[in-house]
């Protein structure tokens, strides 16, 4: 890394390159253990079942529950942090035991998934949705009965034409949260330390919830170094991070006045874990950004022997990371609030370390997560994204889905992020590395909202090149295998059919029915256990009519069709229920372009006599005009007649 400023940097590409670079199988499975560590972005059922277990019930959750029960709706308001959405999913949780409970957001694709799946629990964040958008969620859900908590305010409450019910959430006592979280978590000793009723004093149940899971990772990491530290100890060091350590590090400023010592501080916090060749060099280059003046250069700076004193780190294999937990969030934190004038230089600072190319790979993607973690904080979506597509369009493709894998279902600024990506889905001139990177983001994105996710795939798809589209149907899969089969599936069917409502070139749709028949044909693969396909479990035969089609028409290159197709001839023959169904979907969907299909279901039979029926049944089906029809009919009657005798 160098020294460099990075003074209004700027970095342009060529929109339609062919070849982009993809994102490292690493980094996809760090952002997938991360994402899979913040269960309530997404809400499995584990998490859902976890936010029962530690509820606290507000003073108020009777009213909650019966309004919800009477109207179907309800809109939860409150300061941040009041449990609303906990009091939302318990309530939810009661109303509908046993039945899922998902995010939504206002897409139209998503509004008809409303429809389709029937009483479920959904919960919404008004702030990112428009009036319009959420009374189409409340009207879809009461068809099927299913019930709907929005988190709002007063003003969004106002918007809504005709309003639905609003009751403000009064909270519980934030220390019997603390309390019950620990004893559901095993720490039995920690339900009574007396301090937390101290920090707890005037917080709220989501101040709680933190002070709790900051007990949760020092208890853990003490456990993982296998370290006799006491609990009060502990105790202290959990209180502290609690506090955003402010009263050590307003010390610690104070006492350290010289600006480049303070950029050394903010970039150890950036940049944790790293050797001190990093620390000094992006100390250097904040320091060019800042415009801060440094009489006698090298010489002027701390020297790296006394690093480790100044900033209070340990190394660990020759690489600085703070002892205390949590305290390089908190300096950053310290900084953008006691410093706001430097606030727009710390995130292009960030940014601009990423692309500097003597920067390490593992160092972009900490310098990533930081810039991620900071700006959501704080509501700095455009710096987001213009960090991203600044990354991608320099072939950065890892920091930059790191940092919109980590903020696109970030509470405050999550639903800008996500606009954003829908916005550079359709565009046609995006670079390719973006395009790839945008792809790969949708399968974290599709944890929460699998419908949002899909239409940015189903976009991308339309108007990417082979290996946009090889990258789309992987995200497609992945999210697939993620417990979202079925709205992967309903979507690539809907690529497959001829649009309804867009104007899209013949090309266009050929694009995205390919890349839709890719997907389908690699979930088609996938069985039962009993020889039946997956698939099959979800929707009709005839339903996968479209996907089929698209698969065996498709021009070079080929799909490769024939060993799914082979894996449902047999589920036919095997299952004689699914027979008549698979039968007259293979017989539509090779009818425009019929050889390739008679071709494979006669080698298929030419094994076993007891295919020819389900032979026949395709052959004949297929056999147009009605002479060829005859003649092929005309010796199947003759050849069942000699195998009679």
């Amino acid at each position: 890394m160098t020294g460099q400023a990075f003074t209004g940097f700027q970095v342009s590409g060529d929109g339609q390159n062919l070849v982009g670079a993809r994102v490292g199988g690493n980094v996809i499975q760090r952002i997938q253990q991360f994402v899979r560590g913040r269960p309530a972005l997404y809400l499995p059922a584990s998490e859902i079942d976890d936010r029962v277990e530690c509820h606290v019930p507000a003073r108020n959750h009777g009213l909650v529950v019966k309004s919800l029960e009477r109207d179907h709706a309800v809109m939860l308001g409150g300061p941040p942090g009041c449990g609303r959405e906990t009091s939302a999913i318990a309530a939810l949780r009661y109303l509908l035991p046993g039945v899922r409970i998902r995010r939504f957001s206002a897409d139209s694709e998503d509004v008809e998934e409303v429809r389709a799946g029937g009483p479920r629990g959904y919960l919404i964040r008004a702030a990112d949705e428009t009036p319009e958008g959420v009374r189409a969620c409340l009207d879809a859900a009461r068809e099927v009965g299913g019930y709907v908590a929005v988190i709002g305010d007063g003003t969004q409450w106002r918007r809504l034409a005709p309003p639905i019910e609003f009751v403000e959430v009064l909270p519980p006592d934030p220390v019997e949260v603390f309390r019950r979280r620990m004893l559901v978590r095993g720490l039995a000793a920690w339900a009574g330390w007396a301090t937390a009723r101290l920090l707890l004093a005037d917080a709220l149940p989501g101040d709680a919830r933190r002070l709790a899971e900051i007990a949760e990772e020092v208890v853990a990491r003490a456990e993982g170094r296998a370290s006799d530290t006491g609990i009060e100890a502990l105790q202290e060091e959990v209180a502290r991070s609690y506090q955003g350590w402010q009263e050590h590090l307003r010390t610690w400023f104070a006492r350290n006045e010289p600006p480049q010592d303070r950029t050394l501080l903010l970039s150890t916090a950036a940049l944790e874990p790293a050797p001190a060749e990093d620390v000094y060099s992006a100390a250097v280059a904040l320091a060019g950004r800042l415009r801060v003046d440094v009489n006698g250069a090298g010489l002027a700076w701390y020297p790296a022997t006394s690093l480790p004193e100044l900033l209070e780190t340990q190394a660990e294999d020759g690489r600085f990371a703070f002892r205390r937990h949590g305290f390089g969030p908190s300096a950053l934190r310290h900084a953008w609030a006691d410093y706001p004038l430097m606030r727009a230089d710390l995130l292009a600072w960030l940014t601009g370390l990423v692309l500097d190319d003597l920067t390490r790979p593992g160092t972009q993607n900490r310098i990533a997560e930081t810039l991620g973690d900071l700006a959501a904080e704080h509501g700095h979506a455009r710096a987001i994204l213009d960090a991203a597509k600044a990354w991608a369009e320099a072939d950065l493709p890892d920091p930059a889905y790191i940092v919109l894998s980590r903020t696109c279902l970030h509470t405050r600024v999550g639903g800008r992020v996500r606009r954003g990506l829908y916005e550079w889905s359709k565009s046609g001139g995006l670079h390719q590395t973006l395009k790839l990177t945008v792809a790969r983001v949708c399968e974290p994105l599709g944890r929460a909202y699998p419908s949002i996710a899909l239409t940015r795939l189903k976009h991308l798809a339309t108007r990417g090149n082979l290996q946009v589209r090889q990258e789309v149907a992987d995200a497609a899969v992945e999210l697939a295998r993620a417990e979202h089969r079925g709205e992967v599936l309903a979507a690539v069917l809907g690529w497959c059919r001829p649009p309804a409502y867009e104007s899209l070139s013949e090309a266009a749709r050929d694009r995205r029915a390919r890349t839709g028949a890719v997907v389908f044909l690699r979930l088609a693969g996938d069985g039962t256990g009993h020889g039946i396909p997956a698939v099959l479990e979800l929707v009709d035969a005839l339903a996968c009519e479209p996907a089929w089609r698209a698969a065996v028409t498709a021009d070079k290159p080929a799909l490769g069709w024939e060993e799914p197709a082979v894996f449902w001839l047999d589920a036919a023959l095997a299952h004689p229920g699914l027979r008549d169904g698979i039968v007259r979907m293979f017989v539509g969907a090779a009818r425009p372009a019929p050889d390739a299909m008679i071709g494979l279901v006669r080698g298929w039979a030419a094994a076993d006599p007891a295919r020819r029926r389900i032979r026949d049944a395709i052959v004949l089906g297929l056999s147009r005009p009605w002479w060829l029809w005859l003649a092929r009919w005309l010796a199947v009657w003759v050849r069942t007649l000699l195998e009679r005798r």
